[in-house]
């Protein structure tokens, strides 16, 4: 299976998440073809989507995937998923908009049509790969691991068409196809880590990222599996501010690389900073 793929910014200095993610997509047979010349979605940039600026942008990275004849655009960021997802709707509903971010996109001889489909790659794997097919590349037991999904707050709100709004299961799904335990009610699995506001304004995002963190520790997880790398970054690097027991986040790539039985060099785990254990997890 072929995706049209948008990195974002962030995917290649986030810990391992490029690393493993090509890792996987390798064994899973999921060609991630990259999109030529593809820009920030800017969704650090703007903060609305009412500025025709902020939806150029997205919109150019669609309109590459279309210029490639991409049917679909496959990303890794919730922040980038999301950004191209309102802009799509904003667009679709406003012919105006549309004409003039097409009247920009000439400039570069490309042209917007919205006939794309958008999707985040953990929702790739469990809802177009047979789950028999996954188990058919574990080779390591992770029967004593429990763990904790971690979605955030943007991948399926505001539209709640790929699972529950507020208890989604696909990364569930995915962690027991593994063979691992999931975190039984695990409240805090889409509470907003303070994406970007965690820089300027930490001591307000500080109990969001506590919630997180305890509430995975009163579940019985000994790890956090995210799919984006904002998310992962904000629960992973404050916690020693947190006077909690640390706890390693990993990104379901990660998760599904120690599975297959992956080398370090395809799963980084040294660059997470809290340090994971295989001794710890019982492996």
């Amino acid at each position: 299976m072929k995706y049209g793929f948008f990195p974002g910014c962030t995917f290649k200095g986030a810990a391992g998440y490029k690393e493993s993610t090509e890792a996987v997509s390798q064994i899973l047979q999921t060609e991630l073809v990259e999109i030529e010349d593809w820009n920030c979605c800017g969704a650090t940039s703007y903060w609305s989507l009412e500025d025709l600026p902020a939806l150029i942008l997205p919109a150019r990275v669609m309109a590459l995937a279309e210029k490639h004849n991409f049917k679909e655009v496959v990303n890794v960021c919730n922040a980038c998923y999301s950004t191209l997802r309102k802009a799509q709707d904003k667009l679709a509903e406003d012919e105006r908009l549309m004409e003039q971010v097409n009247e920009a996109l000439a400039e570069e001889t490309l042209s917007y049509t919205g006939s794309t489909k958008i999707r985040h790659y953990m929702e790739v794997v469990v809802n177009d790969l047979d789950p028999e097919e996954i188990k058919k590349h574990i080779k390591v037991n992770l029967k004593h691991l429990t763990i904790a999904p971690y979605y955030g707050c943007q991948l399926n709100r505001p539209w709640g068409d790929i699972d529950d709004l507020q208890h989604p299961v696909m990364m569930d799904r995915l962690i027991e196809t593994l063979g691992a335990s999931v975190a039984t009610n695990y409240s805090a699995k889409t509470v907003c880590c303070g994406a970007s506001h965690m820089m300027p304004y930490e001591k307000n995002c500080l109990p969001q990222i506590r919630r997180i963190v305890s509430d995975a520790h009163a579940k019985g997880a000994q790890a956090i599996s995210t799919l984006c790398p904002l998310c992962q970054f904000n629960v992973d690097a404050p916690q020693s501010a947190l006077d909690l027991p640390d706890i390693p986040v990993l990104y379901f790539t990660q998760l599904m690389g120690l599975a297959f039985g992956l080398e370090e060099k395809d799963l980084q785990l040294k660059k997470l900073l809290v340090p994971f254990k295989m001794a710890v997890w019982g492996g």
